[in-house]
């Protein structure tokens, strides 16, 4: 197809070609615009008359609203109307179409009647046929030459239009009692009846509230009156459902009759059936009730509790309200005739005054069955009414009273005090019930002089029904010169009921009284006020004053609960023994709780050291676990005896655990299950069981049982929190020939109280530790007050010889503050100290351990044998030589080095043994080294000094000896004399030299020199183990080394010798070395006969024999000779004739 082709032409839905016309261009819809509004001003032309213009609406339609009321759905309705030209001259009309929506129901028929002149009519039927039943409001559309006009057209369906003339219903002021009735008025405006309902506010039924208002309790979910309208509801009556006719009035009556004084308004909604044209309206129904013009002052008159066959009166008072006087009566019930009486029953009361009228009860035994009707647990309540002559609605009023009797219950009605020793006490619980419903009063007064009561409220005030129990005390009065009495009495109870009734009973007792072979230092012992985490101890001193032996035995309760102990808890006593038995306190809080003994007794019955049964059993059990061992072991011998066989035997014997099935398995998974499942019910029900058992525990009673009872004073968490206890302490004792049925019984009373810490301290144990004697030691103790109270600190003194002493004094400490003590240590021996230091005031107490070990002293020397040896040196020259001091114990010591014994004495005056340091302080478990310097100034053998290692109150006193020589030449002689252990004083020799000797000798005479050159060597008599001596030969060390030489020596004795021997004749040695030459006596053999003889014993001659000791060698001074020959003579006993 070629470009040029025209397209095909478009076709609609029924194959009709469609024309596109041509779209106009601006310029022609601008003309055509134009021309259409050229049109509309040319349709209406102005009228003009006579040089007048009309204006207005040319034609008028009478009637002038075409109305259709009240019509029928498929009926037509025909109106005729005229329209008429009130213009000025000739005008025409033009009916226009009516709207499209309402265009096929009406249809107008009329003859055009063209040009009408000034006040013709022309006549036009409008026939409407509805075929909806809604409303039609239109406008009928019209044109004349001088402008357009309409013609308003309405039409109807048929409905009910219902309208409150006045939906506020108000009532006024009515009289409690009396009603008011008013009119409610709903116009029906149309044609069509309709269903008229009042409801709530909110739209629920009236008749479903007031019915179903009796499960509204029950269905708590969604209550029936959710508005509250109940109570006002029931104050009116009206009908809560009516019918209105078409075009007319309905006429509701509604009575208000009150219930209760005060203001009433009420809303309420009127529903319709025909809804949509009588929409719900709001109506509120108001009044105000007016109280009566009688009423009376109480609507009950209490007589509270009466008792029987007493009168008692009560004035009642009415008034009246309004202005008029009215007459009254009372109406009483028949059956109170006789025991109600009013005074007067008739009269007048006068307007705006009151009238009161005395009523008389008389409550006489009867009257619970004549007027039975009116009880209900012995309350009486009787109605009354006063009847007013103007007044329609009687005063009601009640007298209530509770009917009761003045009883009393003691239990027991006498009491036994048993039998009792002398100075001895005992109690018995007596409980007073009062079974009236009023409170009652005892006394028991006056009291004998052996009675009293625990109970500090005098007169003792009961409750209704309330049940008081407490102890009467009985305590025994020495009666000189009788042992064994019986004594009765009678206590005298005045009881006093309320304010009007009052009687005495009379409580007999007796008591057997006897002498108790045991003497107590006392019966009650009253503990002071202890803090907690405190002790106290006391003694308790029991004498047997009996002529026969007893033994005792005392039962505490559990030291949890009491926090005593005693020791010894069993003792024999002989007769006119004197014991003490400690008492000691535990000061902490203390609560018997539901399950408390419980948990007590299983802990020391599962406890061996307090089960004697337990550890008997525990032991038999070992030694039978031993022998089974025993058993065993023996079996496994004898089957390792048998051999593999046996072996072999034993395993076919053994059979593999069969395997369990899928269905078993499940079966005991399912039953452990179960018993899974019972155990947990088992342990909530014994859950719930122990909580039941706490809930009806009652702590005071079981602490009787076991002889205490508990005072507790604020809350645990106050810092003013106390616990009082008394116990009971049972001591049990028989004669030790008696069997054990026959002991007897003696209580002993302890009362303790504990508080919260209210005085600190900053330390409770202050340990002083190791101390020497003598030495003074402090330290800071810090007490803190905690009270609101001022507290004047004391203290209980402490033991002079104790060591421990407080320095500061002690004054009052303010509240919240604290106070510093200085505690001071100072032993008098070395042993251990420990005290308790108690601190109090009037309102706590508090206690500090004291401790510290007095301890002197002690040093150790080294070398421990305390001897020092110095050895020889030249004169002119020193030696020198230390030891070692060892402070062994905790602390710093100090020593001085003090000579007690000296030997030979430098010729100048200067110190022959010099010692640095001479006095020092050594630290604990430190050493110090001393050294000693040598240097005499003279030659001496005799040079020595016993040395005492000084410390003040030391243990033991530790001494040293030091000793040297001093010679001219290097070598020396000397006979050899060790030191094997301190000298005494007494022991060693005195001084050779004295300022008065007579005779002056020379240095060099006193020691073995060239002037001095005879040794004696002297042997014992007769005693053959002491056959040896010696002699030492040594050689000085000198200062200077190079001056040093070897030193020689030579021991000869003649080759005839037969008697002695020399273990070392000839040698050399070196400086600063000493060499120990022995010479032994060996006697020749007894001859046996002479021996056997005893008057020959012990009869012999001494034998000399003379050796030559030669010296040589060695430091020289000038002028010394070298060569030194020593004259060595042995001389021994030799027992032969």
């Amino acid at each position: 197809m070629s470009d040029q082709e025209e397209e095909s032409p478009r076709q609609d839905e029924f194959g009709q070609r469609i024309i596109k016309l041509k779209e106009l261009t601006p310029l022609e819809k601008e003309y055509f615009d134009k021309a259409r509004q050229r049109h509309k001003e040319n349709i209406y032309k102005d009228q003009i008359v006579q040089g007048r213009k009309f204006e207005g609406v040319a034609f008028i339609s009478k009637p002038a609203e075409i109305i259709f009321k009240d019509f029928d759905v498929g009926k037509p309705h025909t109106i005729i109307m005229q329209l008429t030209n009130v213009s000025y001259t000739f005008n025409s009309f033009k009916i226009l179409p009516l709207p499209e929506a309402v265009r096929d129901f009406f249809e107008l028929i009329y003859t055009p009647p063209g040009r009408v002149s000034a006040g013709m009519s022309c006549p036009i039927t409008v026939r409407f046929t509805p075929q909806l039943n809604d409303d039609i409001d239109v406008q009928l559309q019209c044109q004349a030459e001088t402008g357009p006009f309409q013609i308003h057209i309405l039409c109807t369906s048929k409905k009910a239009i219902a309208k409150v003339e006045q939906p506020v219903i108000d009532f006024g002021k009515v009289i409690l009692g009396e009603d008011s009735t008013l009119i409610l008025k709903i116009q029906n405006l149309g044609a069509l009846d309709t269903d008229v309902f009042i409801r709530s506010a909110k739209g629920m039924d009236l008749q479903t509230i007031a019915t179903e208002s009796v499960s509204q309790k029950s269905n708590r979910d969604r209550p029936f009156d959710e508005e509250g309208i109940l109570p006002y509801l029931k104050q009116l009556k009206f009908q809560r459902q009516h019918v209105l006719q078409g075009y007319s009035m309905l006429k509701i009556p509604i009575q208000y009759i009150p219930a209760e004084v005060g203001p009433f308004s009420l809303p309420l909604t009127l529903y319709y059936e025909n809804f949509l044209h009588s929409p719900p309206c709001q109506i509120e129904i108001r009044g105000y009730c007016t109280e009566v013009p009688i009423y009376v002052e109480k609507q009950i008159y209490n007589f509270q509790i009466c008792l029987f066959n007493h009168i008692y009166r009560e004035k009642i008072v009415f008034f009246n309200r309004s202005q008029n006087a009215m007459k009254i009566q009372i109406q009483t019930p028949k059956e109170t005739k006789d025991f109600f009486e009013f005074n007067p029953k008739l009269g007048y009361i006068q307007g705006n005054s009151k009238f009161e009228i005395w009523v008389k009860f008389n409550a006489e035994r009867q009257l619970q069955t004549i007027c039975q009707r009116f009880f209900k647990d012995n309350v009486i309540d009787v109605p009354f009414k006063l009847i007013g002559a103007d007044q329609k609605m009687p005063v009601p009023f009640n007298i209530v009273a509770q009917m009761t009797m003045a009883t009393l219950q003691i239990t027991p009605a006498r009491l036994d005090f048993g039998k009792l020793f002398d100075g001895q006490g005992a109690k018995r619980a007596i409980t007073f019930e009062n079974l009236s419903d009023l409170p009652q009063e005892l006394a028991i007064y006056p009291l004998p002089k052996e009675i009293s009561i625990t109970t500090d409220l005098v007169p003792l005030r009961l409750l209704p029904k309330q049940k008081f129990t407490t102890d009467i005390i009985y305590r025994t009065q020495k009666v000189i010169g009788i042992s064994d009495r019986q004594d009765e009495g009678i206590l005298k109870c005045k009881i006093v009921s309320g304010t009007i009734s009052t009687k005495e009973i009379r409580i007999p007792y007796t008591c057997e009284i006897s002498k108790c072979p045991l003497e107590f230092s006392g019966i009650k012992f009253d503990i002071p006020v202890q803090q907690i985490d405190e002790k106290y101890s006391t003694t308790i001193d029991i004498k047997n004053i009996s002529q026969r032996d007893i033994i005792i035995e005392f039962f505490l309760p559990f030291y949890e609960l009491c926090g005593l102990r005693m020791a010894p808890m069993v003792q024999q006593i002989q007769r006119d023994q004197l014991i003490q038995v400690h008492l000691e306190y535990d000061s902490f809080f203390k609560k018997l709780g539901a399950y408390t003994l419980q948990e007590l007794k299983e802990k020391y019955e599962n406890d061996p050291n307090n089960n004697f049964e337990l550890r008997l059993k525990i032991r038999y059990e070992e030694e039978e676990r031993k022998k089974r061992e025993q058993e065993e072991l023996k079996k496994e011998e004898e089957m390792a005896a048998k051999g593999k066989a046996a072996k072999k035997e034993v395993k076919k014997d053994q059979k593999k655990p069969e395997k369990l099935t899928k269905a078993q398995q499940q079966q005991l998974e399912e039953d452990e299950r179960r018993q899974a499942e019972l155990e947990k019910l088992k342990q909530e029900e014994e859950r719930i069981k122990r909580e039941e058992f706490e809930k009806q525990f009652d702590s005071a009673k079981e602490l009787r049982n076991l002889g205490g009872t508990l005072v507790e004073f604020n809350k645990p968490e106050d810092l003013n929190y106390s616990q009082h206890y008394s116990w009971l302490i049972p001591c049990y004792f028989k004669y030790t020939d008696m069997p054990d049925n026959a002991k007897q019984v003696i209580y002993l009373q302890i009362s303790t109280v504990t508080i919260q810490k209210s005085l600190l301290l900053s330390k409770t144990i202050i340990d002083f530790g190791e101390v020497a004697v003598g030495i003074r030691q402090t330290k800071e103790l810090t007490v803190f007050n905690q009270t609101p109270f001022k507290a004047e600190l004391k203290m209980q003194m402490l033991p002079i010889s104790c060591g421990f002493t407080i320095l500061n004094a002690l004054r009052t400490i303010e509240p919240s503050n604290k106070k510093s003590l200085i505690v001071q240590f100072q032993p008098t021996e070395d042993q251990p100290f420990e005290e308790t230091l108690k601190l109090y005031c009037d309102h706590a107490a508090v206690s500090a351990k004291l401790k510290g070990i007095g301890v002197r002293p002690e040093v150790k020397v080294v070398p421990e044998n305390g001897l020092i040896s110095v050895g020889g040196v030249v004169l002119g020259e020193y030696a020198e030589r230390t030891f070692k001091i060892t402070n062994v114990s905790n602390f710093p010591i100090k020593f001085q080095l003090i000579s007690k014994a000296r030997g030979v004495q430098n010729s100048c005056g200067t110190e022959v043994f010099q010692f640095i340091p001479q006095e020092a302080i050594v630290n604990a478990q430190q050493e110090i080294t001393c050294k000693v310097i040598f240097k005499p100034d003279r030659v001496s053998d005799k040079f020595y000094d016993l040395i005492s290692v000084h410390v003040p109150n030391q243990k033991s006193e530790k001494r040293v000896f030091i000793w040297g020589y001093c010679y001219n030449r290097q070598a020396y002689v000397n006979i050899y004399q060790p030191y094997n252990l301190i000298p005494q004083i007494n022991e060693i020799n005195k001084k050779i030299e004295f300022p008065f000797d007579q005779l002056k000798l020379k240095d060099e005479e006193k020691v073995y020199t060239y002037l001095n050159n005879k040794i004696m060597l002297e042997f014992e008599k007769l005693k053959e183990e002491d056959n040896s001596r010696k002699i030492v030969i040594g050689s000085c060390k000198l200062l200077d080394p190079k001056m040093e030489k070897p030193v020689n020596y030579e021991v000869i004795l003649s080759k005839d010798e037969k008697y002695f021997v020399c273990d070392n004749q000839k040698g050399a040695i070196q400086p600063g070395n000493e060499v120990v030459i022995t010479f032994t006596f060996k006697p020749p053999q007894p001859d046996q006969f002479i021996a056997s003889i005893e008057a020959l014993k012990k009869i012999g001659q001494w034998k000399e024999t003379k050796i030559e000791l030669k010296i040589s060698g060695g430091f020289l001074k000038p002028g010394v000779q070298d060569n030194i020959s020593y004259e060595l003579i042995l001389k021994a006993f030799i027992n032969q004739i």
